[in-house]
């Protein structure tokens, strides 16, 4: 039977990663993403999941926050769809983890590593072939990093197009079970995800199809992400819309005027420079050329 469950859906994702009974689970998602010399041996997720908060309506943001046996402060998240200012977003989120370390008069030796992991559903740097993108700190003329405690990891899943047969290390079989862990056979998981590991997420997801009320809150929130991509598609076409029909008058305005400047015998303005004038600008001169050109 198929796991019917996404786990690309945040509240499916807060649900498993969330969970300080899966603090492992976490664990072994950010080793497979940071690959560092001295792996991450636990973690406190010190957000942890709550089904009260989401009865509530109080989890806006399903991000899961931890901090490793070193003192580095984790923050993971899940992104089915890009928000404005994405970017930017990401970097606030980032800096306010960084930042809430310190209280009133500790030292800035006291400060420790802040990393930011974004799994996005789509793609953000389209011209850039790799999914696994890491960002830091450094000069740009010399490449020099300026501090160890600043970065910030983007998975873009749709880049990610590799068979299972090609899987060769953990964060790939993340990323493949993140695209299509909802079409697997949860009884009959494929041999690369016969490891431990995953085969108690699915057991985790599959704890959403067996509880009415998670699998209630579960399909809300599916359809609440759904809705608002319907939104957004919606506000894209009407914009098409209006831009074709205002680069069609705008197209026909231009014309007119430098139709009627050649009647009049007139030196006829060039079209990048009519292409910057208002549409309102640019009618009333349409408006004005026609009367002239009538008067004669």
């Amino acid at each position: 039977m198929k796991l019917g469950i996404d786990p690309k859906v945040d509240y499916a994702f807060k649900r498993v990663f969330g969970d300080p009974r899966n603090a492992d689970i976490l664990t072994h998602l950010l080793n497979s993403v940071l690959k560092l010399p001295e792996p991450i041996v636990t973690v406190e997720i010190l957000n942890p999941f709550n089904d009260k908060d989401f009865a509530d309506d109080k989890l806006t943001v399903l991000d899961v926050k931890a901090q490793d046996q070193a003192g580095r402060l984790w923050n993971v998240e899940m992104q089915l769809l890009l928000p404005k200012h994405f970017c930017a977003r990401i970097l606030y989120y980032w800096a306010g983890l960084y930042r809430q370390q310190l209280a009133e008069g500790d030292s800035y030796g006291k400060l420790r590593p802040a990393i930011s992991i974004c799994l996005l559903n789509q793609k953000l740097f389209e011209d850039v072939e790799d999914y696994h993108l890491a960002f830091g700190l450094y000069d740009v003329a010399h490449g020099i990093c300026l501090t160890e405690h600043v970065r910030i990891h983007l998975l873009e899943l749709p880049k990610f197009n590799r068979e299972l047969r090609e899987l060769r290390d953990p964060l790939e079989k993340w990323i493949y079970f993140f695209r299509y862990a909802e079409t697997m056979e949860a009884d009959a998981l494929p041999v690369p995800f016969r490891d431990p590991i995953y085969q108690r997420t699915v057991k985790e997801l599959e704890m959403l199809t067996k509880d009415a009320l998670e699998r209630e809150r579960y399909e809300a929130r599916q359809k609440a992400i759904r809705d608002q991509m319907s939104l957004l598609e919606g506000a894209l076409e009407q914009g098409l819309e209006q831009g074709l029909e205002r680069g069609r008058t705008q197209g026909m305005l231009i014309e007119r005027v430098r139709l009627c400047q050649q009647l009049l015998n007139r030196p006829v303005t060039p079209e990048d420079e009519l292409l910057r004038l208002p549409i309102d600008e640019l009618r009333a001169l349409a408006d004005k050329l026609k009367s002239e050109l009538a008067s004669r």
